[in-house]
């Protein structure tokens, strides 16, 4: 058993430009972690989208063109929340 006073020891897992994300959307406003397995990232630019990283799989970001207010990872199955969607239709 770890002793009261004991030290707690963190590990980088994934530097988020590593796997192509901009710097300009590491925030608070932008980056969501429910639990460690799996993080979204908001991109707003030119093309709108939601970036969904699997920490089992962080090479292979999933990428969806979304335009929402905030996105957030079920932990316990792949569904995917989102506020504020705006649905763009296209002729």
């Amino acid at each position: 058993m770890a002793a009261a006073n004991a030290p707690i020891v963190m590990k980088e897992a994934l530097m988020l430009p590593s796997i192509g994300m901009n710097s300009q959307f590491i925030t608070y406003t932008h980056v969501t972690m429910e639990s460690d397995k799996y993080i979204c990232v908001r991109e707003n630019s030119l093309q709108n989208s939601v970036v969904v990283v699997d920490m089992n799989m962080p090479m292979q970001p999933l990428r969806r063109p979304i335009t929402v207010d905030s996105a957030l990872m079920n932990p316990n199955s792949r569904i995917l929340a989102l506020k504020g969607m705006v649905a763009l239709l296209r002729k």
